[in-house]
């Protein structure tokens, strides 16, 4: 038996804990994006098949990506390399795109299922 079955992502959806379970899926999103790049694509495929919609599972994607991009500066504050990061031109600008393209790209599973 299949855990993702049509009448359980839609109770887990719109369910009594639905938010619960959307909060859920974005904090293990963000310990995977935290973790590697690839995590920012499964933890946009997860906060997507909690998402009640197409558009809040993209929106929630891209709320994901923010929040690993905040935390991600931040470190780096702490670290004392904010300045050297900032400053690196291309690579700056790949860290920032990726990590608010890919959330919303695996968020985009929520139209496939």
């Amino acid at each position: 038996m299949s855990l993702l079955t049509p009448a359980a992502l839609t109770d887990l959806r719109e369910g009594d804990r639905a938010d619960l379970v959307l909060a859920g899926a974005f904090l293990v999103g963000v310990v995977l994006g935290s973790v590697h790049w690839v995590g920012l694509v499964a933890g946009g495929a997860l906060v997507g098949l909690a998402a009640p919609t197409l558009r809040r599972a993209f929106l929630s994607g891209l709320y994901l990506g923010g929040t690993v991009l905040l935390l991600f500066a931040l470190w780096l504050l702490l670290v004392g390399t904010f300045g050297k990061w900032a400053a690196m031109g291309q690579l700056t600008l790949l860290s920032v795109g990726a990590s608010l393209l890919l959330p919303p790209l695996g968020a985009g599973i929520r139209g496939l299922v």
